[in-house]
């Protein structure tokens, strides 16, 4: 399997939601195991969702100029910072590398 293919990215942006949002590593497993059981248990979706993380779509990036003005509109929107969606990505590309050897 590959990271481009859609179990891959469905995979990886469950792990990487579940972090955003502030799921603990254990619920996020759960979870992403849930779905890869739901999905007919393919071989070698978790090593691929963990390489897919890199290809998730991210935010485009704003001038020095406007980054205070993003962060105002993020904060009245409530969207996450970009660095905790940063983080997110990490700690799911992680928790999926770990899946794959277990």
């Amino acid at each position: 399997m590959t990271p481009e293919d859609p179990t891959a990215q469905g995979l990886a942006t469950m792990a990487s939601a579940g972090f955003e949002f502030g799921g603990s590593p254990d619920q996020v497993a759960h979870d992403v195991r849930t779905m890869w059981e739901q999905l007919g248990r393919p071989p070698g979706a978790f090593a691929a969702a963990a390489r897919a993380v890199a290809v998730l779509p991210q935010r485009p990036e704003v001038p020095v100029a406007a980054q205070a003005e993003r962060r105002r509109l993020e904060r009245a929107f409530g969207i996450n910072p970009v660095e905790v969606e940063l983080t997110a990505a990490l700690e799911a590309r992680e928790l999926l590398e770990r899946m794959a050897r277990d």
